[in-house]
């Protein structure tokens, strides 16, 4: 009972219970469970759609529903608008029925949280830190931070100290696990295995690279870099998978001008001993390529048309090359730039050098090792989280 007056007199001190009302209308709700993800900050969203895909991998009908602090219409595909004020908030459980919440990082908002708990809905804290707690309005209220500390059924801390500090703030110790950050992971993508054993087998030892999802105006850098690393290896094998299917007989002719042997994969199921180029201009997946080629240079970097997620490539064992221009993957790129797992380029003229340096084995490898060692722990982190929203599920539904 202390506890619940506690949380009262806290809402009773903010005064008005609405925040400007902005009510949205709600899409369908899916059948089966949903889980809301509470994000401050678009950064989160990844790793909480990482979250979705492990809890939905047991085929259970569950779906994690993410809503922003600071929505825009960009984010329109990927989160909800957080319902603010205390009737848009119930309005929001009404129609959504979550049976928990998962509050990632960021703010305490005691009128959100109170109204999580007046819904019975079961309530965890990930990438939790003590951060922002002493700008939480309310804190002359005794007991009020403790009380809504006390909420979260399980508080995954980024650290000990964070832990600590948590601690001291009034959150119970034995709801406390650091863990470290719910990472975002990419979802590894799948791979036809007879088709992989039939162009491996067609490669046989040739050194191979793959330029990923490039565009037409990237053959030109891309064929200088291309003959750069040939001078070292010359049968080097490069995969060139078009960022448009549609462009890839247009590619083809573009590479051939600068006196490349230059195969189709639609006119040639494999590269002969004498292709210098493969076009992939076929629906196969990139997850064959990644695996065929030890080294991925990622189309886009260079000239900021968009690229793919670097951790896609990282996942696979290959060695990833990118330019500058990673959006929306900047995360992604740090992380394994620091963890010296990828090669950043700075212009084209840098890509032909870097291929060639990455012909090594022994230098391929090891960034492949560092790149799967930054993907492989962000994964533990969201795997423990999933256990145990999982087991909890088990209780609740």
């Amino acid at each position: 009972m202390a506890r619940s007056l506690a949380i009262a007199a806290y809402l009773a001190g903010l005064g008005s219970p609405g925040r400007p009302s902005n009510p949205t209308e709600q899409p369908p709700r899916p059948t089966g469970t949903i889980i809301w993800a509470r994000c401050s900050h678009p950064d989160q969203l990844t790793a909480v759609e990482t979250l979705d895909r492990k809890l939905a991998e047991d085929g259970d009908p569950v779906h994690v529903i993410a809503t922003l602090l600071d929505w825009n219409p960009v984010f329109a595909d990927r989160a909800l608008p957080e319902p603010r004020g205390r009737p848009d908030i119930r309005e929001f459980i009404a129609h959504w029925q979550p049976v928990m919440s998962v509050w990632v990082r960021g703010d305490l908002d005691p009128i959100l949280l109170a109204e999580m708990r007046n819904a019975n809905i079961s309530t965890v804290f990930v990438d939790a830190s003590a951060e922002g707690l002493e700008d939480v309005a309310g804190t002359w209220v005794p007991g009020a931070m403790r009380s809504l500390l006390s909420q979260f059924e399980a508080v995954f801390a980024l650290d000990q100290n964070a832990a600590d500090r948590l601690i001291q703030s009034g959150t119970p110790p034995e709801t406390v696990l650091v863990t470290g950050a719910m990472e975002d992971c990419a979802p590894t993508l799948p791979c036809d295995e007879s088709d992989r054993s039939e162009i491996a087998a067609a490669i046989g030892t040739r050194p191979v690279w793959l330029a990923a999802a490039a565009s037409l105006d990237e053959c030109k850098g891309i064929a200088r870099a291309q003959q750069v690393a040939s001078r070292r290896a010359h049968r080097l094998l490069l995969i060139f998978v078009p960022k448009h299917q549609v462009m890839a007989s247009h590619i083809a002719d573009e590479l051939r001008r600068y006196g490349f042997n230059v195969a189709l994969r639609s006119s040639e199921p494999e590269p002969s001993e004498i292709t210098q180029v493969y076009v992939v201009d076929t629906d196969e997946e990139l997850g064959l390529w990644y695996r065929i080629a030890p080294i991925t240079y990622l189309g886009g970097t260079l000239d900021g048309g968009g690229c793919r997620d670097p951790f896609e490539v990282a996942a696979l064992g290959s060695a990833v090359l990118y330019g500058p221009q990673v959006a929306p993957f900047q995360r992604h790129a740090a992380r394994l730039n620091a963890a010296g797992a990828s090669r950043l380029i700075r212009s084209a003229s840098d890509l032909g050098p870097n291929v060639e340096s990455l012909l090594s084995s022994e230098k391929t490898a090891q960034l492949a090792h560092a790149a799967w060692d930054v993907t492989s722990r962000g994964a533990s982190v969201t795997n423990r989280i999933a256990a145990f929203i999982q087991l909890r599920l088990e209780e609740l539904v």
